[in-house]
């Protein structure tokens, strides 16, 4: 019986190449297939990429959603798109440029795709707040989130409060609103947001010319002196709930003194009353209390 010598397999072959024997490694070989494949595969996604800019993905729906100001039309032919673009060639944030400058009152807009072949745009129109007076004749309508909405009105804007004392800075169409004194911007911002959030929404004038006297007009009738741009919110809360008590329809005036001394509510041509804060109440302000006041000339108060 004979002997069974094992040994380890070379990782070579021979092949015979012009007639001639020549040793090929097969580690060698696997590379050359392995760098093969790789070239082949880097190839194929080349080709749907470029198939993907071309002939594939074209866009044949566009949607539009949110805007009840504009019509849909307008909307899709300010933002350049067009049926049969490509859906990756699309740039959104460009789009989304256009369209808030095309129109103002339009406080944001998203522009999104949808495989394989949809665009979605949605806007969220601007709420316009108050009317600024930024010259000796004109208006410019802010809007809830501080967007300078149009310029150039000779009047206030129905439905908005009038505002007054502020001296801006920046009056373009589009912008963010600005003041002189930023300040007076910040106490204006702080009304509108908190009168937004306690449901104190028929604010007829703000007049921010001192910051020390701060001075509002509610639903026409009810004239409001808040004192120093201190504690706004507390204060506005406060006034809401004197209002509620007297009502909508009260003519007169309310000085608010401390969240101590209270309010006083001096109806037109009577006697002040005081309107005593709630036991519960606390004053944060630091303002010293007053004595009631004498009723001021409407026409000297309202603008």
């Amino acid at each position: 019986m004979k002997d069974i010598v094992k040994s380890d397999q070379k990782q070579e072959e021979i092949k015979i190449i012009n007639g001639e024997e020549v040793v090929v490694s097969r580690k060698k070989r696997r590379r050359n297939f392995s760098l093969y494949y790789l070239l082949i595969t880097i190839f194929v996604i080349l080709a749907m990429i470029a198939l993907s800019f071309t002939f594939l993905f074209r866009i044949d729906t566009i949607n539009v959603k949110g805007n009840t100001l504009y019509t849909t039309d307008q909307v899709i032919e300010v933002s350049g798109i067009s049926i049969g673009d490509n859906l990756f060639r699309t740039n959104t944030s460009e789009i989304e440029s256009k369209i808030l400058s095309a129109f103002p009152y339009f406080e944001s807009a998203s522009v999104s795709r949808k495989l394989a072949s949809t665009v979605n745009i949605e806007l969220v129109e601007a709420t316009p707040a108050v009317s600024i007076k930024y010259s000796d004749t004109e208006f410019m309508v802010v809007s809830t989130k501080g967007k300078i909405l149009e310029t150039g009105l000779t009047s206030p804007k129905e439905g908005t409060a009038e505002v007054y004392g502020m001296e801006m800075t920046q009056t373009a169409v589009g912008m963010d609103y600005s003041d002189a004194d930023g300040m007076k911007k910040m106490i204006l911002d702080e009304i509108i947001s908190q009168s937004q959030k306690i449901g104190l929404d028929k604010i007829t004038q703000i007049d921010v010319t001192s910051r020390t006297d701060i001075r509002l007009v509610y639903n026409g009738t009810v004239k409001v002196k808040l004192g120093s741009s201190q504690d706004i919110s507390f204060k506005l809360s406060y006034i809401k709930s004197v209002i509620e008590r007297v009502g909508e329809n009260y003519s007169g005036m309310l000085v608010y003194h401390s969240a101590e001394s209270g309010i006083s509510a001096i109806p037109d041509e009577t006697e002040p009353v005081t309107e005593a804060p709630a036991e519960s109440e606390t004053d944060n302000s630091g303002e010293e209390s007053q004595e009631p006041q004498e009723e001021e000339n409407w026409e000297d108060y309202v603008r």
